[in-house]
């Protein structure tokens, strides 16, 4: 007979959970990395709560019977999107500070939408909505681990074969062009790619949970890390580590695992910051 953990761990919405935290993690290993070492760290935050905004559109689309087919999920990728093309222009020139307003405005517009449109949709269709804020890890379908599978992949290959490339945009927008690339082709592949896979992430763990393992775990990262690549790993497993302890806890004390995962990760980012002004 199984001792009572291990029939835990058996169970398919538990391995479901345990999925979504790797990819989840491995998201962060990449498309938070780059979205600190940018100075975006307010990046994610709009593109889930654009996600939000999208998803209310789509199912008042959908619920009004003026866009039958629309599903939810569409409506947020359209709107993350939208961030990234909005981000990538402003963006162009590298200036940080101008790409921090565009993320700020478009992050109120989506709020905006969302807030609007919760007012003439159904009470029965409300709690979808509220699903990209909050989420529900426990409640992860197959396809939503196949499209957060889609995203976590193409960004960890995207990150693989243009590791320098990412690094020079990163740091030295210029440097990237004077080894004769393309930096508007790379800017507008970084910004876009990462906008869609925190905007998946959001659809399966909720907007609270992928603002806090896409900032928090990239920025403690970046105070031990010497390399990118070690920024990168460190990244992962903090996000992993928190997410796990979050399961563990809900599991043993009925908490919130998403709860449990950022105020971990937010304390351990604190935690690296004192150490390293008493040094």
């Amino acid at each position: 007979m199984p001792d009572p953990l291990t029939m835990i761990f058996m169970h398919p919405f538990l391995q479901r959970a345990l999925i979504a935290l790797a990819l989840t993690s491995m998201i962060s290993a990449t498309s938070g990395t780059f979205t600190v070492l940018r100075g975006l760290s307010f990046m994610p935050s709009a593109v889930a709560h654009a996600a939000l905004g999208g998803a209310a559109l789509a199912i008042y689309l959908q619920s009004s019977g003026l866009v039958p087919f629309l599903n939810p999920a569409s409506g947020a990728l359209l709107f993350s999107l939208i961030v990234a093309v909005v981000t990538g222009y402003v963006g162009e020139r590298g200036t940080t500070s101008r790409m921090e307003v565009a993320v700020g405005v478009t992050f109120a517009m989506a709020m905006s939408i969302a807030v609007f449109f919760m007012h003439y949709i159904p009470a029965e269709y409300t709690p979808q909505i509220w699903g990209y804020l909050i989420g529900d890890i426990y409640l992860l379908t197959v396809s939503d681990l196949i499209l957060l599978s889609l995203a976590s992949s193409t960004m960890t290959i995207l990150t693989i074969i243009f590791l320098k490339e990412f690094t020079y945009l990163s740091f030295d927008m210029e440097g990237l062009s004077a080894h004769g690339l393309d930096v508007r082709l790379y800017h507008y592949l970084l910004v876009t790619a990462s906008s869609l896979a925190i905007a998946v992430a959001t659809k399966a763990v909720g907007a609270i949970l992928v603002y806090a393992v896409m900032v928090a775990p990239a920025a403690a990262a970046g105070e031990w890390g010497k390399t990118v690549t070690s920024v990168s790993l460190w990244s992962f497993t903090i996000a992993f580590t928190m997410q796990m302890a979050g399961l563990v806890s809900s599991m043993l004390w009925n908490t919130s695992p998403s709860a449990v995962a950022g105020i971990l990760a937010s304390l351990i980012y604190i935690g690296t910051i004192l150490k390293k002004r008493k040094v």
